[in-house]
């Protein structure tokens, strides 16, 4: 049982992680091809990134 849920969370973990690059990867082609990026895309892609840093800092403890 046990190692369902480590499997799970690092399952979870690797997701989090590439949904933060693809949200990073989005805001930079926008700023690639000139369009703006709206303040509220730039504050959720700092909030993925944000939880998904303080993800991997949790998981080192």
């Amino acid at each position: 049982m046990r190692d369902k849920i480590v499997d799970l969370w690092q399952t979870s973990a690797r997701i989090q992680g590439l949904m933060a690059l693809a949200a990073v990867g989005v805001v930079c082609y926008l700023a690639v091809v000139g369009r703006p990026v709206s303040g509220i895309l730039a504050a959720l892609v700092g909030i993925i990134v944000g939880f998904d840093f303080g993800t991997m800092k949790r998981q080192e403890e």
